[in-house]
């Protein structure tokens, strides 16, 4: 390589390093730049955007096939989380839940089969199902704060309902209800 080969090489080096120390040099002081207005108080914050309103009537959006069912007495539609992918997602994210409906997780194996509020943006009563429809456990009004903590049957259950906060309440749930749910034909 012959020396103005060189020269011209480190000299694109050296562009391109002094370049790159340019656009440090100048991020930085804008970095500070903001830094400085925050600390006298001059840099506006932006007011947070406002939450889309739901539309609580076409409930069908978010829950779109659904069957009957009755809990204890009290009929109900019921979204069925049926897959592995369903029952993971839950109800995490939804904005609201129908007080008519209730999520319904077919799990394809008695067990403990626990449940935690990721991602919730409303409290919920939880209900555990032996196989036979009978209810094994019940949890209610656990809130999304209770999130990383998981909730789960300490009899082996085959299903497990979620409802609105207050459901088992309100409709005098118990121990022992009977839980059917009319699959179509």
């Amino acid at each position: 390589m012959k020396w103005t080969e060189r020269i011209v090489i480190l000299t694109i080096f050296a562009a391109l390093l002094g370049g790159g120390a340019w656009i440090y040099l100048t991020m930085q002081a804008n970095h500070e730049a903001k830094l400085a207005a925050v600390k006298r108080g001059e840099y506006q914050i932006r007011p947070p955007t406002p939450e889309a309103e739901v539309d609580t009537e076409n409930w069908r959006r978010y829950y779109p096939t659904t069957v009957p069912m009755t809990i204890g007495g009290v009929t109900v539609e019921a979204s069925v989380a049926a897959s592995l992918p369903d029952r993971i997602k839950g109800l995490s994210e939804t904005p609201f839940l129908p007080d008519q409906v209730v999520k319904l997780f077919a799990f394809e194996a008695s067990g403990e089969h626990g449940i935690w509020m990721k991602d919730m943006n409303y409290s919920l009563d939880i209900i555990w199902v032996a196989e036979q429809g009978e209810i094994v456990h019940i949890e209610e009004d656990i809130s999304p704060d209770t999130y990383p903590t998981s909730f789960s049957s300490p009899v082996p259950a085959w299903y497990v309902i979620e409802a609105n906060a207050g459901f088992v309440a309100k409709n005098g749930i118990v121990l022992g209800d009977e839980v059917v749910v009319v699959l179509p034909n």
